[in-house]
């Protein structure tokens, strides 16, 4: 028998990831990273939908336009630039939008991503989210910077009016060493 609950943080990623299958949708990977959240985004949403990825990393930037070469869309853009000014790019309703925290997957540890310009995007990013639209935000708890970054946005999403917007936790209680977990936000009116 197949388990009926998530394994890990990328399958409940991918869940909501699924959700705009074949749709016309806006999306923003604001932490782009080594690009898997942003190819699966590409791979199952409609080739018409508009896709803007954000990374402040070189490295980051490199490793998603190789992973997307497939991809002949025009509507996809990778820009070199921290989420915090996501402002400058877009404004637009957005339908979809991801940030997986911390640091670059085998790189340099010591660059993460930090709770100011997170919650600095977010204010941003939940004004011009669609009714329905989701935020998808993987959190490490598991080093310093994780677990500062994850109770500073928890504290302001916890002041999210219920009314506007639903926030929901998914945490792996019986994993040991801080795993990762995963907050939804949905905007309800």
């Amino acid at each position: 028998m197949n388990n009926i609950l998530f394994k890990n943080t990328v399958e409940i990623t991918d869940h909501y990831i699924n959700l705009f299958k074949n749709k016309i949708i806006i999306a923003a990977d604001m932490t782009v990273g080594n690009g898997n959240d942003i190819y699966k985004i590409v791979k199952t949403v409609d080739k018409k939908s508009e896709i803007l990825g954000f990374d402040i990393s070189e490295i980051a930037i490199e490793n998603t336009k190789n992973l997307l070469k497939e991809f002949k869309n025009n509507n996809i853009q990778i820009i070199k630039d921290s989420h915090k000014n996501i402002f400058k790019y877009i404004n637009k309703k957005l339908d979809l939008v991801i940030y997986n925290l911390g640091y670059l997957p085998k790189g340099n540890k010591d660059i993460t991503t930090d709770y100011v310009t997170v919650i600095k995007s977010l204010e941003y990013v939940l004004n011009f989210l669609n009714i329905n639209g989701i935020v998808i935000i993987t959190f490490y708890p598991g080093h310093s910077s994780g677990k500062l970054e994850s109770i500073e946005i928890e504290k302001y999403l916890a002041d999210l009016n219920q009314k506007n917007y639903n926030v929901l936790k998914y945490y792996f209680v019986n994993q040991i060493n801080n795993p990762p977990y995963v907050v939804v936000i949905e905007r309800l009116n």
